[in-house]
């Protein structure tokens, strides 16, 4: 029975240390800046980092609905043309790089000015 605990010990701290070796993206503490958002979403290869990137826009997106006043025109319309989530995030990509003045700003700030650029309601 000993030898069964000391194998299942090693091999429970094996996996345990292991853990922070899947690690893709290491994230600035405490950083909200469009700068940073820009950084983590502009790797291709980096799927982790993509995908948060896709909900943190859906996510900025959702909140807008849910906090707009319904009694004024929206100011944010998607429609059905609009494009896939990785083309909206190419766009924003490049609409920053025209924009670079945002950067210090809130990347949620960043993205409500982006979408009411690029998606206006008409």
């Amino acid at each position: 029975m000993k030898p069964f605990r000391i194998t299942l010990l090693t091999i429970s701290l094996t996996l345990l240390l292991q853990a922070n070796a899947y690690s893709q993206t290491n994230l600035p503490k405490n950083d909200a800046s469009t700068a940073a958002l820009v950084d983590l979403c502009k790797n291709p290869n980096d799927m982790d980092a993509r995908n948060f990137c896709f909900g943190f826009g859906e996510g900025i997106y959702q909140a807008y609905l849910a906090s707009r006043n319904s009694k004024q025109k929206p100011s944010i319309c998607f429609t059905s043309e609009t494009g896939t989530r990785e083309a909206i995030l190419q766009e924003f990509l490049t609409w920053n790089q025209s924009n670079p003045q945002f950067n210090q700003e809130r990347a949620a700030k960043t993205l409500i000015r982006f979408f009411e650029a690029k998606y206006p309601c008409k």
